[in-house]
């Protein structure tokens, strides 16, 4: 077979083919940033140096077809896309070399859903972000802040085109979008305000999932656009079987993941689903979305070898070195590892190695090592593992 680039490497796999050799695609950014030399805060606000230290990462560890979801250069708009801004290294006393964490908190009332209704989901959300996010509360900030923006997408455009020509594709760049059910759990009423919203007034979640569903579906296709990649990121966690019940799933959560999924494969943009927990109760359900046309993303919750046996001929399958296994195992558990995922998933296609989730920022680079140059030792096909 001849030699593929990283591009048709991924997308004979999504398509459920087989290309010359497996794809590996991690989620690199953060160990890559500590291994670079440079700080969680640098990774976050210069993409110049987070490229370099890329570069470095893959020098001396081991080509990849891939970055997943990075975050590199994109604290500017981090700062911005939420109503609470998260913690960001070396922002507002928070230490440079922390890793940025999410603030969850409630910040509307369940009350609040019949507005949503009645001003619509994006002037409603306009309003919230006024009213809790310190850079869209002044006028001045914004102005700053936006041409900070805007010299972050000139940049990120350099600098995917740089990795392209250099054999590397990027999943998804920041074209990030959530479910509404997603969005309301992370970003709007905290997971345990959700879930009690779940039971007392499913119908007011759901509804105000419909006005929300008509802001996020072209949010993600214009940054698929914009960047030039044509897959878009939907993070999952909170409709999970760690989470909430088949019923409510299959009634609340399952048709916006339909929804989304459909408009975007429509638009020929790749869904990738980044499923974190446990999801394995539900791996059924996802045989309604359109065949060979969406990525499965597990982070090593899901049983991977059951989503093989459920969803092999259905949809790619992309997983899942363990977190815990990069940084307290061993070289040689990992090479393991990635040997029985190649044989029992990347069987017949449709497979993409990555981490499960996110590489650990303080994983044993030797660890990481055997991971990368699994593939180039072991997942030709014809695989022979």
């Amino acid at each position: 077979m001849a030699q593929m680039s990283s591009e048709e490497r991924i997308n004979t796999a999504v398509g459920l083919g087989t290309p010359d050799r497996i794809p590996v695609v991690p989620i690199l950014d953060m160990f890559s940033s500590r291994y670079g030399g440079i700080t969680q805060h640098e990774m976050l606000f210069d993409l110049k140096k987070a490229d370099r230290a890329l570069e470095k990462t893959i020098a001396d560890l081991g080509a990849i077809d891939g970055m997943n979801l990075s975050y590199a250069g994109m604290g500017p708009l981090m700062s911005l896309m939420f109503l609470v801004p998260p913690l960001l290294p070396g922002v507002d006393g928070y230490p440079e070399e922390a890793l940025w964490q999410f603030v969850e908190k409630s910040v509307m009332e369940p009350e609040e859903y019949k507005d949503i209704l009645k001003k619509g989901g994006r002037r409603w959300m306009m309003g919230k972000l006024r009213e809790h996010n310190p850079i869209m509360a002044s006028f001045s900030r914004l102005v700053r802040h936006a041409a900070g923006l805007l010299s972050f997408g000139f940049q990120l455009r350099r600098s995917l085109r740089a990795w392209r020509k250099k054999g590397v594709t990027f999943l998804v760049g920041p074209n990030i979008t959530f479910t509404p059910m997603e969005w309301i759990s992370i970003g709007l009423r905290s997971f345990t305000d959700f879930i009690m919203d779940l039971y007392r007034r499913p119908e007011d979640v759901q509804a105000a999932g419909k006005e929300f569903i008509k802001m996020f579906k072209p949010l993600g296709l214009t940054m698929a656009r914009f960047s030039g990649i044509p897959r878009v990121f939907m993070g999952g966690t909170r409709t999970s079987a760690s989470s909430i019940n088949p019923q409510l799933f299959e009634k609340y959560a399952l048709p916006e993941w339909l929804e989304m999924c459909r408009y975007y494969v429509q638009r020929k943009i790749t869904p990738v689903l980044h499923l974190d927990s446990d999801w394995t109760p539900f791996l059924h359900y996802f045989k309604e979305f359109p065949q060979g046309r969406c990525i499965l993303n597990l982070d090593g919750e899901t049983d991977i070898f059951e989503a093989k046996k459920i969803l092999g001929d259905h949809m790619c399958i992309m997983g899942d070195v363990p977190a815990t296994m990069l940084k307290l195992g061993e070289p040689e558990q990992v090479e393991d590892y990635c040997r029985r995922l190649f044989r029992e998933v990347g069987a017949g296609g449709g497979f993409i190695l990555s981490s499960g989730c996110t590489v650990p920022i303080d994983a044993k680079p030797e660890n990481v090592k055997a991971m990368l140059q699994s593939v180039h030792r072991y997942g030709k096909y014809p695989l022979r593992v």
